[in-house]
């Protein structure tokens, strides 16, 4: 049952990190302004 929730995980990842790319080459200013937020926090 624990390797069924893994297998799960791992897959609702690795769809997350696609669909990430996917918006970010329709959306390039959008990842921008996110990579730019995230190093105003440093």
């Amino acid at each position: 049952m624990q390797t069924q929730v893994k297998h799960w995980l791992i897959g609702a990842a690795v769809t997350a990190l696609l669909g990430l790319i996917f918006v970010s080459y329709l959306r390039t200013s959008f990842i921008v302004d996110l990579a730019n937020r995230f190093f105003m926090c440093f």
